[in-house]
């Protein structure tokens, strides 16, 4: 199920199903302004969803990052808001930030272990923000760090369950936006193998 129906599917179970540890209710309440349109449109990743249908003047995104890349995301959030707030949701930390100026709102939350990687997951009214996480490229962790010991001949297009949600929602809408070079740099900083390397070029058609 991809990121933008599993967001639907929460939503229409009820009022207090949680989105980034939040219902709708609340969502509402931080959510207040006209949500700004987006002034280009967005990369393929990290995919964003509006929730506007719901009654939320917001965008909702998640995607996965390296340990190395947390630190960084840290960074960017606290270099265009300030923090207002924490809650626990499931024994996480939900953490939300606030620009007062231009009325931005950023709420999320960090969850350890899916895929051996970081999973950040966010609802913010900052076209800005968005813009500015896509453009830093945050890396995908590979297929041999999501699946520690998976055979590289068996990663395919036709993939289900864990393989082929990572791959629908995280690696496949990343990696194929990236050019020969971005690839190359990619490869040497994952350890990547001949035999991944190989399957990979080949599953996707990259050159």
């Amino acid at each position: 199920m991809s990121i933008f129906r599993r967001v639907k599917t929460l939503i229409r179970r009820g009022a207090q199903e949680q989105v980034a540890g939040y219902s709708i209710p609340e969502l509402k309440s931080v959510f207040t302004e006209h949500l700004s349109r987006l002034t280009r449109p967005l990369t393929d990743y990290p995919q964003v969803a509006s929730l506007e249908d719901f009654g939320v003047s917001a965008y909702y995104s998640a995607f996965l990052i390296g340990d190395e890349d947390v630190h960084k995301f840290s960074v960017l959030v606290g270099s265009n808001f300030r923090f207002k707030t924490e809650k626990p949701f499931n024994d996480l930390p939900v953490k939300r930030y606030f620009d007062i100026r231009e009325n931005q709102h950023l709420i999320y939350f960090r969850s350890d272990g899916e895929f051996n990687s970081a999973t950040i997951r966010m609802v913010t009214n900052s076209v800005e923000f968005l813009s500015i996480i896509q453009s830093e490229r945050l890396a995908v962790p590979p297929p041999w760090i999501a699946f520690e010991g998976y055979n590289p001949s068996w990663w395919s297009d036709d993939m289900q369950g864990a393989q082929g949600y990572y791959n629908d929602n995280y690696f496949s809408p990343f990696f194929t936006n990236l050019s020969g070079a971005e690839r190359e740099i990619y490869y040497a900083r994952f350890n990547a193998t001949d035999e991944w390397i190989k399957s990979l070029e080949l599953m996707y058609d990259v050159e």
